[in-house]
């Protein structure tokens, strides 16, 4: 069974406004927030715009300081080769790069707001409404702000909240790699961040790693995030890292270890009462385990729980994704007709105008894709592997399904390669 790919946060997506590159001179493409972020990472090495020319020259490619200086104005748009000369340069990933000219088409959506502490009030009910592309240029917005008041005494902190933010936004929306750049260079500072702070972006970024397939480091980052949280007294900060360590030994595997974990994070929410987006994903998360580890009614009644309140609350996200792991538990039993009617109930909860789940979509044709070559249904079959290898593309995040996909993909490639 497909293990757990959400982590009691907020939901991805949001609006996905359609946006053109802007055009300078001749009319070539540029981008003002690609100048930006590479301003950005040039400052974070403490870089000037000679230095990155030398740099580059060091590695074959020619960038001028006059052409990095019309880059970072946003009027031109750098070559792929001068964009992979630059990812190594500043130590990112070219991906990078492409998820910043993606976010290029929420630009027009950022608001004139100067208010910071309103912005951030804005962007909350964004990322509530799962408006995460909004959320992201309206937390980008009070960033600008808070730079643009340098000699505050609180710049560094709001500096520090809105990027935290951000990156929150980045990587439910699935930008990982962005997620992953704003996150450490926030821990850089540790000296000057507050202990709150330091727990907030180690528990994200144990999301990330796990969202990358690295357990290793997504359990590294839990478990400190778990001691510094248990030392502030943070108990709703040590239920989402239960759950994240339960989700990591369940992708391991290890269902058994995972219910230990899962029970302790759902004990800490029914004593702290509330939290009821959180509490419906643990249930989700437990339910599925449960499944997993045969202890099938038990499980189903979790599941089915999870997926009434979400419902009833208005989840969209958890209501999808408690459908799937409710279907996986019908192929488990053996029930193809009642596993497919779940996921194509799934389906329709995880697409809306307001925002797709890419990843569910993934998940839900998988297990189609599974069922059509397991009952011999060819026309099913290639069906499902068509709308597989279109999701395939809009998703950087990664889960067993994923790799496993991946593998059969890359088999394939080498099977017919070796018959040519």
């Amino acid at each position: 069974m497909g293990q757990r790919i959400v982590e009691g946060v907020a939901p991805e997506a949001g609006d996905e406004p359609t946006a053109e590159l802007g055009t300078g001179d001749g009319g070539a493409p540029t981008s003002v927030k690609l100048g930006v972020y590479l301003r950005r990472l040039r400052e974070g090495y403490g870089y000037t715009l000679r230095k990155v020319e030398e740099r580059a020259q060091e590695l074959g490619e020619c960038i001028d300081n006059s052409q990095l200086s019309r880059f970072e104005k946003g009027k031109a748009l750098p070559s792929f080769e001068k964009l992979r000369a630059l990812a190594r340069i500043f130590n990112v990933s070219v991906q990078n790069f492409s998820d910043v000219l993606d976010l290029e088409r929420y630009e027009s959506l950022k608001p004139d707001e100067d208010d910071f502490d309103e912005l951030l009030r804005l962007g909350a009910v964004l990322v509530a409404r799962g408006d995460h592309g909004r959320a992201f240029v309206t937390f980008e917005r009070a960033l600008e702000v808070a730079e643009s008041r340098p000699g505050a005494a609180d710049t560094f902190e709001k500096i520090v909240e809105a990027r935290w933010r951000m990156a929150t936004a980045l990587r439910v929306m699935g930008k990982l790699s962005l997620a992953e750049h704003e996150l450490r260079s926030i821990l850089k500072d540790l000296g000057r961040l507050t202990l709150r702070t330091r727990i907030k972006a180690l528990l994200q970024l144990s999301y990330v790693y796990r969202e990358m397939s690295d357990r290793y480091l997504a359990a590294v980052m839990a478990r400190e995030c778990l001691d510094l949280a248990a030392e502030d007294g943070d108990r709703r900060t040590q239920a989402s890292v239960l759950n994240t360590l339960a989700n990591i030994h369940q992708d391991e595997g290890d269902p058994e270890r995972a219910l230990t974990y899962y029970a302790r994070s759902l004990e800490i929410l029914e004593d702290l009462g509330g939290h009821e987006e959180m509490r419906a994903t643990l249930l989700t998360n437990l339910g599925g385990c449960l499944v997993a580890a045969r202890r099938y009614d038990e499980g189903v009644a979790r599941i089915e729980e999870a997926h009434r309140r979400a419902r009833e609350l208005g989840f969209r996200r958890v209501a999808a994704l408690s459908r799937t792991r409710w279907s996986e538990a019908q192929m488990q039993r053996g029930d193809s007709t009642a596993a497919l009617a779940g996921f194509a109930e799934s389906d329709g909860l995880a697409s809306r105008n307001e925002g797709t789940y890419h990843d569910i979509l993934f998940l839900n044709a998988y297990h189609r894709w599974e069922l059509a070559r397991r009952e011999g249904n060819a026309t099913r079959e290639r069906v499902s592997f068509g709308r597989l290898r279109h999701l395939r593309s809009l998703l950087e995040r990664r889960f067993p399904e994923v790799d496993e996909f991946d593998q059969y993909i890359e088999r394939t490639r080498r099977r017919h390669g070796h018959q040519a």
